[in-house]
């Protein structure tokens, strides 16, 4: 593990435009400030600032209002706001690109640590994020000081890096070494900032008795190695907008869990199949049962019986990525479905497979990497 994050640090991976670089932007064109405030007050009208956000709110509202917030930023309106946006950002610079299907919402209000939630120092690389994945990081309001972001040097983070794996450092040393080598992120709205996967990053406690909101958006390019950010799922492709697809609950349904492969290593069965049925209930379908693929099996033959020796009108799966087999047999079952007017529902993806126009989807999101 250690020889595989320090791995990430070759020089190979540095890419001068994302080594803490400040890019300008209209902000008139994206006037996030309202955008945030307008939902922020939907709730609270008597919110008259997002820097004074904490005197509204106790801080076991925050959560909820973060989920408000979240519904609104995975809008088609919202997505399509951030599409423009990294267009303007990125321009050139990245030409086949995906975007986080949710941008990141960081509220960081005075003395946070006291209340259990400061976001402490860390890079990308620990929180599963890849080199090819890079961030842009806007401040909704003015960030500076205590309340802002703190990053650490690309030269430093390398030797923060190697300190933490070798020594197996503890989080309250590396956030003391950390907070000795960062510095504040300070800029306005109309600036945002650009960094990649392999910076220290993080906060302080915030003394300055101001709430400042932090918009997070990432880019992924093509050929990235994604892990746990899979495409069609944590990533969407630029035009795309991550809605809850409308099913047809009179359909026959199963729900089906494949085990088989590395998607949920040795979790147990009942989890991932719970995560479906949770899923397909609030979609309102009422399956007739539910089963397993496999286990040793790299074909998905107990899936295909159901496709092709019961009257089964849908079937609910984990994701696109879950299945045990390989692309192109993926894809051959994923066609008969079409075939056999079999719907597909993809809970991870919020993606419902219904015709032959989504298996040009599918097989784009799973060829977008090499892995």
């Amino acid at each position: 593990m250690r020889k595989k994050i320090k791995e990430r640090y070759n020089d190979k991976y540095f890419d001068s435009m994302w080594d803490h670089k400040v890019v300008d932007y209209d902000h008139n064109q994206f006037p996030w400030y309202n955008r945030i405030l307008s939902v922020v007050q939907e709730v609270k009208p008597s919110c008259k600032s997002l820097g004074i956000l904490h005197k509204s709110f106790d801080r076991n509202e925050i959560v909820p209002l973060r989920k408000k917030v979240e519904q609104f930023v995975r809008t088609k309106e919202f997505s399509g706001w951030v599409d423009d946006y990294l267009h303007h950002i990125i321009r050139d610079s990245m030409s086949d690109y995906m975007i986080q299907s949710t941008p990141t919402l960081n509220f960081v209000l005075p003395d946070q640590q006291k209340h259990g939630s400061l976001l402490t120092f860390h890079t990308g690389h620990l929180t599963a994020y890849n080199n090819g994945m890079n961030t842009i990081w806007t401040p909704v309001s003015s960030a500076y000081s205590t309340n802002s972001m703190q990053v650490v040097s690309w030269e430093d983070s390398k030797k923060l890096t190697n300190d933490f794996m070798d020594q197996k450092l503890s989080m309250a040393e590396m956030q003391r070494r950390c907070t000795k080598l960062s510095y504040p992120v300070e800029i306005r709205p109309g600036h945002a900032w650009l960094f990649n996967q392999g910076h220290w990053h993080g906060n302080v406690n915030n003394t300055t008795g101001v709430t400042r909101i932090g918009l997070d958006i990432r880019a992924m390019s093509k050929g990235t190695d994604y892990g746990y950010r899979k495409p069609g799922s944590y990533f969407r492709f630029p035009g795309d907008t991550v809605e809850v697809p409308k099913v047809d609950t009179d359909r026959r349904w199963i729900v089906f869990n494949d085990p088989a492969g590395d998607y949920i290593g040795t979790m147990p069965f009942y989890i991932a199949r719970s995560f479906i049925e949770n899923y397909a209930d609030q979609l309102g379908i009422k399956p007739v049962g539910w089963h397993n693929e496999y286990t040793m099996t790299d074909w998905n033959p107990h899936l295909e019986f159901f496709m092709n020796e019961t009257e089964v009108q849908g079937i609910a799966l984990l994701s696109m990525h879950g299945l045990s087999s390989p692309i192109n047999r993926r894809m051959e079952l994923f066609e008969l479905c079409v075939d056999k007017d079999i719907h597909v529902l993809f809970c991870d993806e919020n993606f419902l497979l219904d015709s032959r126009e989504g298996l040009g989807y599918i097989k784009k999101c799973l060829e977008f990497s090499n892995q």
